[in-house]
């Protein structure tokens, strides 16, 4: 769908009009394979304790 930027009435029937059952898990589903723990790298440069990352 193209809508353009200012066109704030076709952005908000787009939205209200948008099937979202199961969106969430799809998106998730999706977005894991890219995500990686950052938490020890955060300890391990001193910017969190070492304990929020053994959690």
């Amino acid at each position: 769908m193209i809508l353009h930027p200012d066109d704030v009435d076709g952005w908000v029937q787009a939205i209200e009009s948008t099937d979202r059952t199961g969106l969430g898990a799809k998106a998730r589903a999706r977005a894991a394979p890219l995500v990686r723990p950052g938490l020890p790298e955060l300890a391990a440069a001193g910017l969190i304790p070492a304990a929020a990352a053994a959690g």
